[in-house]
């Protein structure tokens, strides 16, 4: 025998040796974790004894059991620490990855890798669909790289891009990936697995696809291949993971039967559904229970029993909101909520559907659940940065430095055409650096207590809070489709509140669609073309008229369409008098804003202007002001155009900030104002809560048809040196999503004089994202802003006239009288009515 040859002998000798005694000790530790954790019953404690193992483990198992216990917090609701322990595994098997590697030299184990597809999947139960891809695609690079081409092992990410696929809505890419799942099964060669783990996630989400396409047939058969594979739940599965995947199925049969009108089946296996998730709290197949629950009894005409569950469904969405927002950044946040909103969605198609019989006690739900959930993502972001900067932290306002400095960098990537994956990796720092500071700071927490009763207590006589829905009509047919259980039919909702109200009153507008459509372009061009306008009155407002007779003050919280028209500016035909004429009407992001305690101002008022930035010259030496249209928008069609664009020089807005500054000194406020190369993207962010932030320049929207980019890095204003041809650290584009981290926690009222600084992506239910979201959630009390494109001298001296009641005034009734008066110089709303204040 050779020499080479014995050595070989020897060395697989030690490897077998070595693998016995690794197999014992995993074997007897396995055997714990099924003694000690399958069977127990106390989840808190079968929780506390996996830790204890893990501490006791090393290698593969220690994954194993991170991600068991990992799992354990997701499925009972506890996603913070689910994505703790998930990442812990995550970033154990990045250091484990070997060397592509024969089989049958070592066997090797999936676990390992199993960490990357469970993140994956957790990111896209939360909604991250990007992380989601990202770890999916990671996995299947490195599974092909180790295992041979007929192992099991690399099927999981494939199986994991379908269910993204799904979500995504790529019907036919869903069906395209699980069918490749489905072939290499068939083909695979690795023995000693449990094939049904793979084949009930996909089978379960073909399912749901068939029954969303009424798919009948199909459906039938996949719930069939369904219960078989899940007749044996993996070998060392969890009691609560075998009850909640019972549940899941058994949810899914009693939908299957609803849409074939078998109601007795479909009750049969709702109820058994239900004993199986008894005792376990926001999980997946709580809500979705809850919900089938509650289209089944409003199917068979029980609407007390329809109206309970649908009670029981929202605020059960609204505690899993408050479990588990803190710790999420804001991208996390509004991805996470998305995932919930369709449900929201059909609860308020529902309550369209029945709003007839006068359900008093939706109604009071309905209110109570909007104030609760509507501009939420913007109300949990309302910070300030003073909060951190006072909190004597020096490692969080460290990070939180950081986190400016690489938000600024972002923008300037974007603007400068830089890569995709540097974009990326800025992206993903500035997402971990936020949940670090959110936890160190806890500013996330938030009270969702808040009633509609609280809201008619802080009305006077003659006032009324008013809440727009914009809803989808329900699909009678299929509550189940691929839109979430609505048709494409569109209306608006108003819930209005007065001091007298027995409970809030449901005023439908119909026509939805025309109104965002035909309705509003018909507005628009008249406002544009300065024409008068006879229609836009009796369209979104006569509906509303009658209902709210008496009424002299209405706060109003728009949606949709409601979001982008300024009702001020509508003319009553019959009486030929504005709607301003009529009501004193207040904009706010939520009624529930009635209900927040003003903050005490400082004795000494203060105002930074910032008025005519210098733009210089270009890059080509080219100058500034070849353009002097009087109009401060620009027109880029895209981000990188943007710098491109000739910028007109606007000479108007430097009398404003110096008339300003007269009237504001003659009433002792202390004054500072920026213009030409002092009007700085860096000064803007430096300022610290003034009394007044007044911003006067050029503005933009820019339109993403593709939904990319990030609307709040979409809109901004133009400052000095945006043409520099030496680059600083600002670029001179400040956008809405550097805005959010202004100082502006004890500012009365910021002005953003330029146009179309009130648009931006409407988001139904979220506002707007843009500037007007950044300024709110900077924490200004009030902001004015623009519709439209605006003329250069008409607001210079509705401006002017604003600033000279505002000191003796306050900032909304100061307002309103300055639109009053510029309109008896310029009639047409187009002047005086580009500017809305939204605030309280």
């Amino acid at each position: 025998m050779s020499r080479f040859v014995m050595i070989l002998v020897f060395v697989c000798i030690c490897v077998d040796a070595f693998a016995q005694k690794s197999s014992w000790r995993r074997g007897k530790l396995m055997r714990q974790y099924r003694m000690q954790v399958w069977r127990e019953k106390d989840n808190e404690k079968a929780m506390s004894k996996l830790v204890e193992l893990t501490a006791h483990s090393e290698g593969n198992f220690r994954v194993f059991l991170w991600l068991q216990l990992a799992d354990r917090y997701e499925r009972t609701g506890d996603y913070r620490n689910a994505e703790k322990i998930f990442t812990e595994a995550y970033r154990d098997a990045k250091t484990r990855r070997p060397r592509a590697i024969k089989s049958y030299l070592f066997n090797l184990s999936g676990t390992v890798y199993d960490a990357y597809d469970k993140l994956g999947y957790f990111y896209l139960r939360l909604g991250n669909l990007r992380r989601a891809e990202e770890l999916f695609n990671e996995s299947r690079q490195i599974r092909e790289t180790v295992f041979p081409a007929r192992s099991i092992h690399r099927i999981h990410p494939i199986v994991g891009l379908g269910s993204l696929s799904l979500r995504k809505g790529e019907y036919e890419k869903t069906y395209s990936l699980f069918n490749q799942a489905l072939s290499l099964m068939n083909r695979a060669t690795t023995t000693h697995y449990d094939y049904d783990n793979l084949n009930r996630i996909f089978l379960g989400d073909l399912t749901e696809l068939c029954l969303a396409l009424e798919r009948r047939p199909e459906a039938a058969e996949y719930l069939e291949k369904l219960s078989i594979a899940s007749a044996g739940v993996a070998k060392f599965s969890s009691r609560i993971g075998r009850r909640l995947q019972t549940a899941l199925i058994l949810e899914l049969k009693a939908r299957y039967h609803l849409l074939n009108n078998d109601f007795k089946k479909a009750r049969y296996y709702l109820n058994k559904a239900n004993e199986y998730n008894s005792g376990i709290k926001l999980t997946e197949a709580t809500f979705k229970i809850l919900r089938t629950k509650a289209i089944l009894e409003w199917r068979l005409g029980n609407a007390a029993d329809a109206n309970q569950n649908f009670i029981e469904l929202v605020r059960s969405y609204r505690k899993h909101i408050e479990t588990n927002f803190s710790g999420m950044s804001d991208y996390e946040k509004e991805q996470f909520y998305r995932t919930l909103k369709t449900d929201f969605n059909f609860f308020n198609a529902y309550l369209l559907d029945i709003h007839a019989s006068k359900p008093t006690a939706l109604f009071e739900e309905a209110y109570d659940h909007l104030i609760n959930t509507k501009a939420l993502l913007l109300n949990v972001s309302n910070r300030g940065k003073n909060e951190v900067m006072a909190s004597g932290d020096t490692a969080m306002i460290h990070m939180f430095q950081k986190y400016e400095y690489l938000k600024s960098n972002l923008t300037s990537l974007y603007f400068d055409g830089g890569r995709e994956s540097e974009i990326r990796d800025v992206e993903i720092l500035i997402n971990d650096l936020e949940k670090q500071i959110n936890l160190r700071s806890n500013s996330n927490s938030f009270n969702q207590s808040k009633t509609w009763q609280q809201v008619r207590a802080a009305l006077w006589a003659g006032e009324a809070a008013v809440e727009i829905i914009r809803v989808n009509k329900l699909d009678r047919q299929n509550p189940f489709n691929t839109r979430g259980g609505m048709s494409d039919s569109v209306q608006y909702v108003a819930l209005i509140v007065r001091q007298d109200s027995g409970f809030p009153e449901y005023v439908v507008l119909p026509n939805g669609r025309r109104l965002e459509g035909k309705s509003l372009s018909y507005y628009r061009n008249a406002i544009v073309t300065q024409l008068r306008d006879d229609v836009s009155y009796n369209e979104y407002w006569t509906p509303l008229k009658t209902r709210l007779a008496g009424i002299t003050r209405i706060y109003l919280s728009g949606d949709g369409v409601y979001s982008q028209i300024n009702l001020n500016t509508l003319r009553d035909p019959v009486t030929d008098q504005y709607f301003i004429d009529e009501v004193d009407l207040v904009y706010l992001t939520n009624t529930a804003d009635l209900l927040r305690k003003k903050l005490a101002g400082s004795s000494i008022k203060t105002a930074s202007l910032f008025g005519r930035p210098d733009f210089q010259a270009s890059d080509t030496g080219e100058p500034v002001s070849n353009r002097l249209d009087g109009m401060r928008d620009l027109n880029a069609g895209e981000l990188l155009e943007l710098k491109k664009e000739s910028i007109a020089d606007l000479p108007g807005t430097e009398m404003e900030i110096t008339s300003i500054r007269t009237t504001l000194q003659n009433h002792h406020w202390a004054v500072t104002s920026y213009s030409g190369v002092t009007a700085t993207e860096s000064n803007v962010k430096n300022v610290r809560a003034p009394t007044v932030l007044h911003i006067a320049t050029h503005g933009f929207f820019v339109e993403d048809t593709l939904n990319i980019i990030n609307p709040m890095i979409r809109s901004g204003v133009i400052m000095a040196g945006v043409k520099a041809v030496e680059k600083t650290s600002d670029d001179g584009i400040l956008t809405a999503y550097e805005a959010t981290n202004l100082d502006l926690t004890q500012t009365e009222l910021v002005v953003l004089s330029a146009c179309e600084t009130g648009l931006g992506e409407v988001k139904n239910g979220e506002g707007v994202y843009g500037l007007q979201r950044a300024i709110i959630v900077a924490g200004a009390s009030n902001l004015l802003m623009s519709l439209w494109k605006v003329d250069d001298a008409a607001t210079a001296q509705l401006m002017i006239t604003l600033y000279n009641d505002l000191a003796v005034k306050g900032s909304r009734t100061a307002f309103r009288d300055a639109q009053l008066s510029l309109r008896k110089e310029y009639p047409h709303p187009f002047f005086w009515g580009a500017f809305v204040m939204l605030g309280n």
